[in-house]
Parts: structure tokens; sequence; C-alpha cells
């Protein structure tokens, strides 16, 4: 009876309430940074030794991965890190587009101080951690640099909306985290944004906030580009 309960789901989720946090958490970060790679799996049994917990926890991890974007389940094969064709890349990107502008063109400027000041202490904050080398808390304080602006649009359904797409672009958009240069060129676009919320220029804040989005990509398809070149090498070499 004993090892029943040591072993069963219920037992474990009361022993360790945080440990799916945890475990999401971190497994996303690996994914966001690079450290899992594209089509990468994701074997449970494995997963659950890292981490040292059961496999109830790592299911749980990987359900709220796969509602995130970041993963796909594929039945009776596991789970496998995302891996966006080309073609998907173009249209998640058009989405965020449209949202961004919808989301803009609803936003009451100028802004209110409050928010102008909220967002400045974000992005201060952004500047603090980029200084440190951080890269795990400049990520996080990034996603409430953005949720915060895109939620003063005052319709929850499309802050969510956009949050949805921010997650499922999140190995994408992360790309402007990991290099310095690029994370020091977003930094210096979120003051940018932030001024033209406080002047109440529209366009420029909505043409911004695009044009936020392309660095990160584009430099997503360089690395993907060369990811793709070095295989096929390998696969010619294989065959000679």
């Amino acid at each position: 009876m004993t090892d029943e309960l040591k072993t069963s789901p219920e037992t474990e989720e009361k022993k360790n309430p945080s440990r799916q946090a945890d475990v999401f958490f971190s497994l996303k970060r690996d994914i966001v940074f690079g450290r899992l790679r594209a089509n990468e799996r994701l074997p449970e049994e494995e997963l659950a030794v890292r981490f040292g917990v059961g496999r109830y926890v790592i299911r749980a991890a990987l359900e709220e991965l796969d509602r995130c974007g970041l993963i796909k389940k594929r039945p009776n094969r596991g789970a496998v890190v995302i891996a966006y064709t080309d073609g998907e890349i173009e249209e998640l990107y058009d989405m965020r587009e449209l949202l961004h502008r919808q989301a803009v063109e609803r936003m009451p400027l100028p802004a209110p101080r409050s928010l102008v000041s909220e967002l400045h202490a974000i992005n201060d904050e952004y500047g603090v951690y980029l200084d440190k080398g951080d890269i795990d808390r400049v990520a996080e304080v990034n996603d409430a640099f953005h949720m915060t602006l895109f939620e003063a649009c005052g319709n929850r359904y499309l802050a969510s909306t956009i949050e949805e797409y921010w997650q499922k672009t999140a190995a994408i958009h992360c790309y402007a985290i990991g290099d310095p240069n690029l994370a020091r060129h977003s930094h210096h676009e979120h003051r940018q944004m932030i001024e033209a919320l406080a002047s109440g220029d529209r366009i420029l804040l909505a043409d911004l906030t695009v044009r936020h989005m392309w660095p990160a990509l584009e430099a997503y398809r360089a690395a993907h580009a060369a990811t793709r070149r070095r295989a096929g090498i390998r696969s010619t070499a294989q065959q000679v």
C-alpha cells in the first residue's frame, strides 16, 4: 500500500506542488534558448530522471508546453520540440503584425502617465539584467514589457491572443535576447515605443511594434539556414 501511494499521481502532486512549474519553466528556457533543438525528442523517462520527479509531473509539464505551442505531442511516439516550416513562420508573423496593429489602434493615446512609468520601470529592469548577462531574467522581463504594453488595448481577448502568438514564437523572438547586440537594440526600441505612447503618435507606435519583430526573426532564419546547410553537407559526405 505504501509503495502504491508513493507512485500514485495524486500523492506525487501533493508532495511536489511546485515541481510541475519548475519542470515547465526549465524546459521552456531550454527550448527558447536553443538548448533543446527543433524536432528533438523529449522522452518522459529521461526527463523524470533528470528532474527527479515521477512521469505524472513530466506529462503535466509537457501538456502545458504543448498548449503554449513550444512542443508537439505525437500519438504513441512521444513529444518533440516544435519545428515550424518557413510557410508556418510567415503565417505566424502575419498574424502577429495584424494583432499588434489592431491593439495599438485601440490604445488610449497619449497613454496615462502610470502606464508610461510602469513600462519605463520594466525596461530599466531589462537593462539591469542585460548588463549582468542574466538572459533568463532578461527574457522574463521582456515578456512582462510586451504583455503590459498590449494589455493597454483594453480588450482582454485581443491581449490574450497576442500573448498566445508570443508564446508560439518564443523560440524565435528570444534570438533577440541571446544575442547581446540584438538585446541592446531591443532595449532601445522599447524606449522608442514608450516615447510614442507618451506623445500619442499612434502610427509610429504601430510601426515600431511591427519592426521590433524582424531582427530576431532574421537571426532565427539565418541560424536555421546555416543548420540546414551543415546537415546537407553531412548528408552528402555520408553518401560519398
